[in-house]
């Protein structure tokens, strides 16, 4: 995967580790205390040909109820490779012989291999009952019912949706459905960035989907308000509580002032998705904007204008 979208299967798994869990496997996920999970993000797995050393995708130190340590093992493939369950293996040797605890191998393929989560085992070459079997879990996200995951009770299932199949509905309807079904839950205002930055990173439309994003934005504009304008009340909160956290004692005034920045950082993350990388410029006008209602408005129209000049940005 490009680095960009390794950063967001970090970022979405890491902030959404429970959930996920849950969805892979849901048995055992209520014997462990994931939201107590340690990441150790360092850890070197193998020798690369060139000299360097390859780092685990996602290693968490997980409690288990009552009693021990589960070290949970994620490895992100953009294809599904007959290669790598011998290099899951050989990761998952590594690790348990460096912490001494049992690793679960969870291996997420964005396309190829079969639909849906299974546990799969890999057997060894000699078949000798005294050679234990390597066993790990699979997602494979391609050909999923995307419909099925927006269902579903997890966050991070709606992310993945993204990378599902969307069925007969085109791909700017479903990304308009993926973002519907985030804006209108109720998540704090940095778990629902973290989804939508990766809705946005594998669903980028082209110039054509674009023109038929924008139309059916317009048709269902009054509702696309009122999730922005929850979203932003929201950010508004967050504002309050990061004022509160700092030991500030924020008048409505500030509170304000506060809810408006948590905004402007929102929305110039959301144009710079949108439109690229963005001019000092476009940053300076937007970090001078203190109305909620006009950052609201622009967060709004990010969805259906074609350029920043649209929004009188550039």
């Amino acid at each position: 995967m490009p680095p960009e979208h390794d950063r967001l299967f970090k970022t979405l798994l890491r902030t959404f580790f429970p959930g996920f869990l849950g969805l892979v496997v849901p048995d055992l996920a209520e014997r462990l205390e994931a939201a107590r999970a340690s990441f150790l993000d360092k850890e070197l797995l193998a020798e690369e040909p060139a000299g360097g050393k390859r780092e685990a995708d996602l290693l968490a130190r997980v409690p288990v109820r009552n009693d021990g340590i589960l070290l949970v093992h994620v490895e992100i493939e953009a294809r599904a490779s007959s290669r790598m369950p011998h290099r899951l293996r050989a990761y998952g040797g590594r690790i348990q012989a460096a912490y001494g605890e049992q690793v679960l191998s969870i291996l997420v393929n964005l396309k190829g291999g079969p639909p849906g989560i299974h546990h799969a085992t890999l057997e060894s070459a000699l078949s000798s009952p005294e050679l234990s079997l390597f066993r790990y879990v699979v997602f494979g996200l391609a050909r999923c019912s995307g419909e099925a995951f927006l269902a579903k009770l997890e966050p991070v299932g709606w992310a993945l949706a993204s990378l599902m199949s969307r069925g007969k509905a085109s791909r700017p309807a479903y990304k308009l459905a993926c973002q519907k079904r985030i804006l209108t839950a109720r998540l704090t205002g940095a778990r629902r960035t973290v989804l939508l930055d990766f809705v946005e990173a594998y669903l980028e439309l082209t110039p054509s989907e674009v023109a038929e994003y924008k139309v059916l934005s317009r048709r269902n504009r009054r509702g696309a308000r009122a999730m922005w304008m929850t979203w932003s009340e929201k950010q508004k909160a967050e504002g309050f509580k990061l004022g509160e956290q700092k030991g500030l004692k924020l008048g409505k005034r500030e509170g304000l002032e506060e809810g408006a920045r948590s905004l402007q950082r929102v929305l110039l993350r959301q144009l710079d998705q949108r439109f690229g990388p963005l001019p000092e410029s476009v940053h300076r006008q937007v970090e001078a904007i203190s109305s909620l209602r006009r950052l609201t408005r622009l967060a709004e129209q990010v969805l259906t204008v074609g350029s920043l000049r649209e929004l009188r940005l550039r």
